[in-house]
């Protein structure tokens, strides 16, 4: 296996750190990225040229999972999350001003170049056909040309400060779309009226005098409006459609950047099916924006025109929808309270359903294994029934509301015809005018109705936005745009002072009082019974919890002071379940270092023991996981994948928790090969209950309880342990 190795990695060597000169720009290559289409070829030449300072894994991370063909949104999404405002101006560069270089140009024809600076020679340009720098003349073609600068400090701490309400400042970006879209509907109903008007027209004008070019000029004349209309909408409703894809786009990203940003706390105490929930809110949100309700809010505002049209037509009629609109309000205030209440038990009934339906269908063989269909049939059928239960009662609030919002409008219309009759008969109106009234009165009240007949979703959406907020007002490890300072390279000392950790307030200590230290190149077996606190120990220092008491230092350096993420990624971690997702081999692995190389690929996992099985499969590296065939891979291939990932960081310090839980005996034979090759170049953490691992240790820790009660030599602890300790 070995001998697949470069010769200048090992444990002996730490992890490259190239720097992102013209030279590594040029290659279109960093970890697994090989660029493919021009725009992916400028993401590192435009980098370069930019100064960008910061590790190459930022660049590596803020890559779409299937990178190598971005197109011009994911390009200006990956500048955007490595700290980049982006700004486009249609120019000829031989036009532009030399001070606006380093910059993106897109000629109207033709492939993307990066313009780099000017020289004598000419502006030096990064072809991303030849893949090479070179000399040009300023382009005089036309073209769009994208600049990118740093984002100040100000700006950075808008990504980590979320507005109160961030949902409300969202949609603020959308203010001038709105506008046009009042504008729009402005037109719509002032041609709308063209109807009511056109049939007044006719009885009051055409039937008695029967003027056919006068019917020829109302057709006509109708026919535009009609047209106009129909225009107006389609445009209208192009614009609802786009802010509701850029809703679906802004808030979903939103939301599941601040899922995978929060602290661990906040997230595991929550389990996958809740979060689940949470990304289904923002659902909500985008439905309410491209769904009827749209439609109703931006007519809404108009409903004054039809008001003062029909007091111009029918003068004192108008009272009459007057008198509806109070109705409906009054309507509102008394069925609000149940239609609330009633819509938040099946908003929560629904969401146990498929909290639970998610929990059934990611485990059908631990249920089938453990012949337990028939009782997670019946907590379905509980769970379902009491859901749908609800969603009745639910649905016949609704229904009460909207029947008598449509008994207002019917009532409304009654009115308004017996009072026009009236009117007709004493003279003061037309019978044209009672018709255009009859119409005018129905354009009035259908916002409304329409309003009424949704009330349930207009609840289901303010929760949604509430619970939105809730989640972005909850502090994230860092802002989104990665740091560029430079992080500490780590010798490997570690200290625990003190350390007590409590999971939740009403909880027994996980830990309590923990003192130890590990210099660099020792291996620390933890041992002790289950629950102990050893696996706690070890999320400790990879800074997944904060002890209430005491402190982690690595190289006497508090870790609370250094950002959590940046920790994490020079600390190697194997849990006890290995985690395997959807992608490729070499993808996974990338997980932990996504600026590796393929030779590092093949150095991690023929120090895991599985080169020449990877190398055997039909594609190599390139092979996919997950997609379901995860769970049909073999225990030991998915345990020794999640040690090559962590033998790939070359990490100062590695945290191993059961690893070789599910290893057969040539595979840990190998585990233990590579832990003797990591001593004196990594601090090793184990928790093993293998004495043969524990062979391998300068130092064991025996925890009960969440205390150390021995602690030193191996030997000598070991020695001390009562024989059926184990």
């Amino acid at each position: 296996m070995i001998s697949h190795i470069h010769p200048d990695i090992g444990w002996g060597v730490p992890p490259r750190r190239v720097e992102l000169d013209e030279q590594q720009s040029a290659s279109g290559t960093l970890g697994g990225f090989e660029a493919v289409t021009d725009l992916a070829a400028t993401v590192l030449p435009l980098l370069s040229a930019l100064g960008w300072e910061g590790e190459l894994v930022h660049i590596a991370e803020s890559l779409p999972h299937f990178a190598d063909g971005l197109d011009l949104t994911d390009l200006l999404n990956v500048m955007a999350n490595l700290g980049f405002s982006s700004q486009s101006i249609d120019i000829a560069p031989a036009r532009m001003d030399p001070r606006l270089m380093p910059c993106l140009y897109l000629p109207p024809h033709g492939k993307a170049e990066v313009l780099v600076r000017v020289e004598p020679e000419g502006i030096v340009a990064f072809d991303t056909d030849t893949r090479t720098y070179r000399h040009i003349a300023p382009p005089a073609e036309r073209g769009r040309v994208y600049l990118f600068r740093t984002l100040d400090e100000d700006a950075r701490q808008q990504f980590e400060e979320a507005p109160k309400n961030f949902v409300g400042a969202t949609l603020r970006r959308f203010i001038p779309l709105f506008v046009r879209m009042l504008g729009a509907s402005l037109v719509s109903n002032l041609l709308v009226l063209v109807t009511p008007l056109f049939i007044m027209a006719i009885y009051d004008q055409f039937l008695p005098t029967g003027s056919v070019p006068l019917l020829v000029s109302l057709l006509a004349g109708s026919a535009i409006a009609v047209a106009g209309d129909y225009a107006i909408r389609s445009v209208r409703s192009k614009m609802i459609a786009y802010m509701g894809a850029r809703l679906d786009h802004l808030l979903g990203l939103a939301v599941f950047r601040r899922l995978m940003l929060l602290a661990p706390p906040y997230t595991e105490q929550a389990n996958s099916n809740a979060q689940i929930a949470r990304l289904r809110d923002f659902e909500m949100v985008r439905e309410f924006f491209t769904g009827p309700l749209a439609t109703t809010l931006a007519e809404a505002p108009f409903i004054v025109v039809f008001l003062v049209a029909m007091a111009i037509i029918g003068g004192p009629l108008v009272f009459v929808p007057l008198a509806a609109l109070i109705l409906f309000a009054a309507t509102a205030v008394i069925a609000r309270p149940v239609v609330e209440t009633r819509v938040t038990a099946a908003t929560r009934a629904s969401s146990r359903r498929q909290e639970f339906l998610v929990e059934a269908l990611s485990k059908p063989r631990a249920i089938k294994e453990a012949g337990a269909a028939g009782i997670w049939s019946d907590r379905f059928r509980e769970l379902s029934a009491d859901a749908c239960l609800k969603n009745h009662r639910t649905a016949r609030a609704n229904l009460i509301v909207a029947t008598a919002s449509q008994a207002l409008v019917v009532i409304a219309g009654l009115f308004t015809l017996g009072w026009g009759v009236e009117r007709v008969m004493t003279g003061h109106m037309t019978t044209g005018g009672l018709m255009a009234t009859m119409i005018v009165v129905w354009w009035i009240l259908r916002p409304v109705q329409t309003g009424f007949s949704l009330a349930s979703q207009v609840e289901r959406v303010q929760a949604s936005v509430a619970q939105i907020n809730r989640l972005m007002h909850l502090k994230a490890e860092r802002v989104l745009a990665p740091s560029v300072q430079a992080v500490p390279h780590f010798k490997g000392r570690v200290t625990l002072s003190n350390v007590s950790l409590r999971y939740s307030p009403d909880a027994d200590p996980a830990v309590l009082g923990l003192t130890m230290q590990a210099e660099p190149g020792e291996v620390v077996a933890l041992v002790g019974p289950n629950g102990s606190g050893k696996s706690t120990l070890l999320k400790l220092v990879l800074g997944l919890y904060r002890p209430q008491t005491g402190a982690v230092l690595i190289d006497d350096i508090d870790i609370r002071q250094l950002d959590a993420i940046e920790l994490r990624r020079l600390i190697a971690y194997v849990p006890q379940q290995p985690d395997i997702y959807f992608g490729t081999v070499a993808q996974n692995l990338r997980l932990a270092r996504p600026e590796a190389s393929l030779e590092e690929l093949h150095w991690a996992c023929g120090e895991a023991g599985l080169l020449d099985e990877i190398l055997e499969l039909p594609q190599q590296f390139d092979t996919k996981l997950g997609d379901g065939t995860t769970d049909r891979l073999p225990a030991s291939f998915r345990q020794r994948l999640s040690l090559a990932r962590a033998y790939l960081k070359r990490a100062p310090i590695t945290l191993f928790d059961e690893p070789a839980s599910s290893l057969d005996f040539m595979a840990d034979r190998q585990f233990m090969l590579t832990l003797e090759r990591m001593r004196t170049h990594s601090t090793v953490f184990l928790v093993t209950h293998r004495p043969s691992h524990l062979k391998l240790a300068d130092k064991v820790a025996v925890l009960v309880q969440g205390q150390v009660r021995m602690y030193g030599p191996a030997k000598q602890v070991l020695d001390r342990l009562p024989p059926n300790f184990f």
